[in-house]
């Protein structure tokens, strides 16, 4: 019931922002600017009282930074409606650039369907061309337009909110219209989430990990991961049918391109029992575990794709499995993919043709992987495409296990810290595993 009333709280403070925006977008630039002057004159006094005490450098230099940027901030006051034009251009070129890119690798694929893509790529990037070339495009329209965008969100939070309290009926994945948080800022939620969990856990406080809203046995598991650092907070997604993982990435360090965001696609299995003590105990990983229940109807859809999955890949193999030196595993420790076979057997394979062959950061990525899957069942977070995170389905899958008759059935979070990771026993072993 909290995350009810929080999403409630949420969706009314959106609207009203929103509602400000539309109607006083000059005033709430103003506001903004101004609490932004009072913010880094409180900062400069701040660190100028840490410099007293600890007599450091850098809060000296911090200081006259802080102090610096509110006299530039006073004298220069068109220098935030300029920044906000830029962020809002570059974050458009973004988008465009990753559509325009994964139009291209479907192309090379010999996947035909990507004209949708093509025209949002080019509208996308007309769009923040336009916004950095032109002076038509004010920071009120802006603001405006960032009104509307929050009330749209604001009313999406409400109805979530409202289906989550009613009576259980007939539940259908599919809706009609859905908005996404912008990929910015969803990105990192699910590590925001775990450090609150920590905090709790390491005040001695006590939190439930496991959720339950129903005795039913779930056959579809979806996992979003997240990392102690760099891009593994970021995130990754993957899901289990049956108690087998599928994981979808770029894992061949040879193919490698753009530092490491372009490469051949490959996904392992390994059972789900081996994967997740893996991850705790290895890779230190946190982990949210959501249990979906499938209908027989909805179970023979999926196990056809995965048996087209299977169809349309080979065998690939790590670098430890092609020399079988498993007694000297350390030379190889650095790799992912010879970390994981090592430590739980798990077999990976090449998409040969099609969708996925291609792994892209910003459009053929993990998941995009799990839409497919659940694409099955009529799921449409990628109805409104744009760049997609792990972020972005962690904040659906909340969505839908709040509601009382959606299938997500279950919600588990594994936080990952030396003593929960002792825990993790599972059939998490060292050994040599066959390359058949």
């Amino acid at each position: 019931m909290h995350e009810v009333w929080m999403s409630v709280v949420t969706g009314f403070i959106l609207i009203i922002s929103g509602l400000f925006c539309v109607c006083i977008p000059n005033r709430i630039f103003s506001l903004i600017l101004n609490l932004s002057v009072i913010y880094f004159l409180i900062n400069t006094v701040y660190l100028l009282y840490l410099f007293s005490k600890k007599r450091k450098k850098i809060d000296l230099l911090f200081a006259f930074l802080s102090l610096f940027f509110v006299l530039f901030l006073m004298e220069y006051r068109q220098f935030p409606e300029w920044i906000i034009r830029v962020m809002f251009a570059s974050y458009c070129l973004l988008i465009g650039i990753s559509c325009t890119v994964q139009v291209g690798i479907h192309y090379i694929n010999g996947m035909k369907g990507s004209f949708f893509f093509l025209l949002l790529g080019i509208a996308y990037i007309g769009l923040g061309l336009f916004l950095l070339w032109s002076n038509m495009v004010t920071t009120d329209r802006l603001l405006q337009f960032f009104g509307l965008y929050f009330m749209i969100l604001g009313v999406q939070y409400l109805h979530d909110s409202w289906q989550s309290v009613q009576p259980e009926k007939k539940y259908r994945w599919k809706r009609s219209f859905r908005i996404m948080i912008p990929p910015i800022f969803a990105v990192f939620i699910p590590d925001r989430v775990i450090q609150g969990i920590n905090a709790y856990l390491q005040e001695g406080k006590t939190i439930d990990l496991s959720e339950y809203k129903s005795d039913q046995e779930p056959q579809l598991k979806v996992m979003v991961h997240v990392g102690p650092d760099g891009f593994q907070k970021i995130g990754h997604i993957c899901f289990a049918y049956k108690d087998l993982v599928y994981s979808y990435g770029n894992y061949d360090a040879q193919s490698f391109h753009l530092m490491q965001t372009l490469g051949d696609g490959v996904f392992f299995n390994v059972e789900l029992n081996q994967y997740i003590a893996n991850a705790m105990r290895a890779e230190n990983n946190s982990i949210f575990e959501y249990g979906i229940c499938l209908e027989p109807k909805e179970q023979a859809l999926v196990e056809r794709e995965l048996r087209k999955l299977q169809a349309n890949s080979y065998r690939w193999y790590c670098e430890l499995e092609k020399t079988g030196d498993y007694d000297h595993f350390y030379q190889y420790a650095q790799d992912y993919p010879c970390r994981l076979h090592y430590r739980t057997g798990a077999k990976f394979y090449k998409i040969k043709q099609g969708k996925f062959k291609t792994y892209w950061v910003c459009g053929d990525n993990c998941a995009s992987f799990i839409d497919w899957i659940l694409g099955q069942l009529g799921s449409d977070v990628l109805s409104i495409r744009g760049i997609i995170t792990p972020g972005s389905y962690f904040e659906f899958l909340e969505t839908e296990y709040m509601k009382k008759s959606s299938p997500v059935v279950y919600r588990k979070v594994h936080p990952w810290n030396k003593e929960l990771a002792k825990m993790y026993t599972g059939s998490y072993k060292k050994k040599r595993f066959k390359t058949s």
